[in-house]
């Protein structure tokens, strides 16, 4: 399962980040394994989705949220 797959409100455990170009981004914004993931907002058309990590909100594409592999 990864982060795109969530439902609205639904939380999960980061499992793993897919190896990327983007991937140490997703490290410095604290998108860690072992953190807590929850989806907050979705947008229509495959728009953004808004997470909360700990106490931050971060927006990101499905296409990035795709490369968050979650426990199941």
């Amino acid at each position: 399962m990864t982060a795109a797959q969530l439902s609205l409100q639904q939380s999960a455990t980061i499992e793993s980040i897919q190896e990327s170009d983007i991937s140490i981004n997703f490290l410095e914004l604290g998108i860690l394994p072992g953190k807590e993931i929850k989806l907050l907002k979705k947008a229509p058309f495959g728009g953004p989705m808004a997470f909360l990590i700990e106490e931050n909100i971060i927006a990101l594409r499905q296409q990035e949220a795709i490369m968050i592999n979650l426990k199941s």
